[in-house]
């Protein structure tokens, strides 16, 4: 039987983890401050912005900014989506081709590169009033890897690459796929569900769950193809089916050995470009042939956005037949996301509210017996089933939660 616990502690040394990280207010505000605030996080890729004058909108955290493409030389910035005379955002839709952004609420005006270019009424500030030092502020740190484009609200965070790690052999896989790369050409798909963040991230890399939350799909598979998938088969003993930690926060589902992807299918009934599932910390993800971002919005409120990943150049088939793939189990009527949301956002959200509980701890050790660590790289390697990937974003989480700000 457990021993009990000090309240205070938020992950213990057996792997119990506290109710109160997906429920805190105060908690969540430490995390975008500590974790938002202190890593690489993904706001674009630069299929979105393709053409000089383009640009995006997107989050960091809670901290929304501007992905612009500079016309002359191609550079992408990254600018706070505030204007800097009283704070109105600038930019109010998605996506768009522009030379300047202009504040609806006082007209300032700011060049594609974010300087301020034109004030009404100028004669209401001095002749030193200096426009050249009130432009959109610059997020302090964009790196572009393989076409994916990170912004960081930290000045002396490592290099992106660095940051990556282990990480980057996934990346290359999906900057790799077909002739000419990825594009996210379709846009976005859009989830809101009322749940912490970090539950979407624990299911992304979870093949435990699909047999049980997702048995009305494999049971349609079932009646259309006459035979069982082998997938329930495949979580259990399949010892190509594995979990790992990268390290730094990052993980990997592999469902087969890189050099042999073309001979795996993941047997869930729908198209496969990538033949893994993959978390890059702390909210980027990859499954099957999508994009997946994670926007925190509140401790109990969670954006999802699911970019289908069309090849480059691909006929225009193959680039339905994914859309089409995408559509019936990820779209909004389809049988994916409907039962995740359901079952493991939904209902976990409501089972946590049972905070009285002196069991107020959810268990994430499964594998943890039998993990093993793999020599010269450090990674770790669990069968499919386990917990190893939830682990590893987790074992980061705590890491940064508990440096102090400002250190």
């Amino acid at each position: 039987m457990p021993t009990p616990v000090d309240k205070d502690v938020l992950i213990t040394d057996d792997w119990r983890v506290s109710g109160r990280i997906y429920r805190e207010a105060s908690i969540f505000e430490r995390e975008l401050r500590r974790i938002y605030g202190r890593t690489w996080v993904f706001v674009a890729h630069e299929s979105e912005i393709p053409v000089g004058g383009d640009y995006k909108t997107a989050y960091i955290g809670r901290q929304p900014v501007i992905v612009s493409r500079v016309a002359d030389t191609g550079a992408i910035n990254v600018m706070f989506n505030r204007c800097r005379h009283r704070g109105s955002a600038v930019c109010q839709r998605e996506f768009g081709n522009t030379s300047f952004f202009r504040c609806a609420y006082h007209g300032w005006t700011y060049g594609a590169e974010g300087q301020l270019v034109g004030v009404p009424f100028d004669d209401g500030y001095p002749e030193a009033f200096d426009k050249s030092a009130m432009g959109l502020t610059h997020v302090p740190r964009v790196e572009v890897y393989r076409g994916f484009v990170f912004a960081s609200l930290d000045p002396a965070i490592v290099g992106l690459p660095e940051y990556l790690g282990n990480a980057r052999r996934y990346l290359d896989f999906i900057a790799d796929v077909g002739s000419g790369g990825p594009e996210l050409a379709s846009r976005a798909q859009k989830v809101v569900y009322r749940g912490n963040w970090k539950l979407q991230i624990e299911n992304t890399i979870d093949p435990y769950h699909f047999s049980f939350t997702h048995k009305s799909w494999l049971d349609i598979l079932k009646d259309r193809t006459g035979t069982s998938s082998p997938w329930v088969k495949n979580v259990r003993t399949n010892p190509d089916w594995r979990g790992m930690d990268l390290g730094n926060g990052h993980a990997v589902h592999e469902y087969g050995p890189l050099e042999r992807a073309g001979e795996n299918a993941h047997a869930i009934g729908i198209g496969e470009l990538i033949p893994f599932n993959l978390n890059v910390f702390p909210s980027l993800a990859f499954v099957g042939a999508h994009l997946r971002l994670v926007v925190p919005r509140a401790v109990d409120e969670t954006h999802v956005y699911l970019y289908p990943i069309l090849p480059r150049g691909a006929d225009a088939e193959t680039r339905n037949r994914i859309l089409r793939d995408h559509e019936i189990f990820y779209g909004p009527s389809g049988f994916g996301s409907t039962d995740d949301v359901e079952v493991g956002f939904d209902r976990v959200t409501n089972g946590l509210e049972a905070s009285a509980s002196p069991n107020d701890w959810a268990l994430m050790s499964r594998g943890l017996h039998r993990e093993v660590v793999e020599p010269g790289t450090g990674i770790r390697i669990g069968r499919s089933s386990d917990e190893v990937p939830q682990r590893a974003y987790l074992r980061r989480w705590l890491e940064l939660m508990e440096v102090e700000d400002g250190c």
